[in-house]
């Protein structure tokens, strides 16, 4: 699932210290399933924060249907 915003907004360098555990479980996702350390940390804040009410959840777009 890839989350993607319409709306660009820039981003900003953010620096956080991580334990080793938490390193090699962002790295062993991206080695399987190709989501990038940046995005996967993005998504899980993302998360935590709709979560707590402080965003609100970004509108999923609606699925398309397949012609028969």
């Amino acid at each position: 699932m890839y989350y993607h915003s319409a709306k660009m907004t820039p981003r900003k360098v953010a620096t956080f210290r991580l334990d080793d555990e938490l390193l090699e479980g962002l790295q062993e996702v991206w080695q399987r399933d190709g989501v990038q350390p940046s995005e996967q940390v993005r998504r899980a804040v993302r998360k935590w924060l709709e979560d707590r009410g402080v965003i609100k959840a970004e509108r999923k777009r609606a699925a398309t249907r397949k012609r028969s």
